[in-house]
């Protein structure tokens, strides 16, 4: 009974982390000292996914728990010559897609005291002894893994109901945080939302797989995306954005990309510079899939430097970066207070802070050098 408690809090905090990435690693902790693991992850049965089984190229953080850290540093670092054996020898099991599996069904004693994998990771990492509970979301394949040092002994299959029991959420859990994820993380488009130019993610057929929100906002007002593809509503812009985007379909098959940028009209003027980049294995990697990216950069709209850009370059709070934004439009401090919703007062102070910082005396002088700042009109 004790256990079902301290299972219950711990699965809530997982679906705390689904919204808040940052959360995990003790949310999984949590998860872990509840089913009587020293640490777990979540991991994706896909090798195309940023949480693949295989970290030795992770380009993003991973849904580890906090006293997993250690022993991941250390599998990265002695796994090419000490291979993990649990992951091909799963594949000879017979198992059903949601299952329960342990150690001792996938080697024996002997192996384990003989093995590189155990010899110069698992022992040296305390993690002797590992269990999996595996489960399928929207068709794909997940694993929830589970790591014992040799103190606490090994998982054993006559336990496989009590782990079962947390599945129901696990499922529910991921196929949340799968669209949270597509966001927040850097396998996604929404980094690119901080350099202030719209893109989107196409297959090796020139169809749009997703978009970031600066490329989003772009439709219906000269873009639109029919038949799964993105038109210009202007009939030769849409030839040209066409041609370029067969262009670069064609080139992947045949060799190096050979697509010119275009420039893409509304209601007879210039708007928007158009640009095709081809996803290298690592960019692929890096926004989870996606075989070309379609940059957009307005050509008409002036451009505030991002509020990231602004907080790093100056050490500005988050609060003062918004403010310092909005003001390098040139707009006085009352239009900046309306526009961000903050008293006049609380503007004006946030302002004396962002003046000191910047090393300005004045909001001109600031405006004048954020102005230096603004995102220049090519990505």
């Amino acid at each position: 009974m004790a256990a079902k408690r301290a299972i219950a809090p711990a699965i809530e905090n997982c679906y705390d982390a689904a919204f808040e990435f940052g959360r995990w690693p003790d949310a999984l902790q949590k998860l872990a000292d509840a089913l009587g693991a020293t640490s777990c992850v979540i991991r994706a049965c896909d090798d195309t996914h940023p949480f693949r089984s295989d970290q030795r190229k992770r380009t993003t953080p991973t849904p580890d728990s906090t006293e997993h850290a250690g022993f991941s540093a250390l599998w990265v670092k002695n796994i090419e010559g000490a291979p993990d054996p649990h992951c091909e020898r799963l594949r000879l099991l017979a198992k059903p897609a949601t299952c329960f599996t342990v150690e001792d069904e996938l080697t024996t004693p002997e192996e384990r005291r003989f093995l590189p994998y155990y010899q110069e990771i698992a022992r040296p990492g305390h993690r002797e002894w590992w269990a999996a509970v595996y489960f399928v979301v929207k068709k794909h394949k997940w694993f929830l893994s589970m790591f014992r040092d040799a103190r606490s002994g090994a998982f054993d299959l006559s336990e496989a109901d009590y782990f079962l029991r947390v599945v129901p959420d696990l499922r529910r859990i991921i196929s949340l945080a799968e669209k949270i994820w597509e966001v927040s993380l850097d396998p996604t488009l929404a980094v690119l939302d901080q350099f202030n130019f719209g893109a989107a993610l196409l297959d090796r057929r020139g169809c749009l797989m997703r978009c970031n929100e600066h490329a989003d906002a772009l439709f219906g007002s000269g873009l639109v995306v029919r038949h799964g593809r993105i038109r210009a509503a202007d009939r030769e812009s849409d030839t040209r954005l066409q041609r370029m985007i067969g262009a670069a379909v064609s080139s992947a098959l045949d060799g190096p990309l050979l697509a010119d940028p275009e420039v893409i009209a509304r209601d007879g003027s210039f708007w928007l510079l158009a640009e095709v980049v081809p996803m290298t294995s690592f960019v692929r990697d890096l926004f989870n899939g996606g075989d070309f990216l379609l940059c957009f950069t307005d050509l008409v709209r002036e451009r505030a430097p991002s509020e990231r850009l602004l907080g790093q370059t100056f050490q500005l709070t988050a609060a003062e970066a918004r403010l310092a934004s909005s003001l390098s439009s040139g707009d006085g401090i009352d239009a900046a207070s309306a526009r961000l919703a903050i008293g006049r007062e609380t503007a004006r102070t946030q302002l004396r802070a962002i003046l000191a910082k910047t090393g300005t005396h004045r909001q001109a002088e600031l405006t004048a050098l954020l102005s230096r700042l603004r995102t220049p009109s090519r990505p």
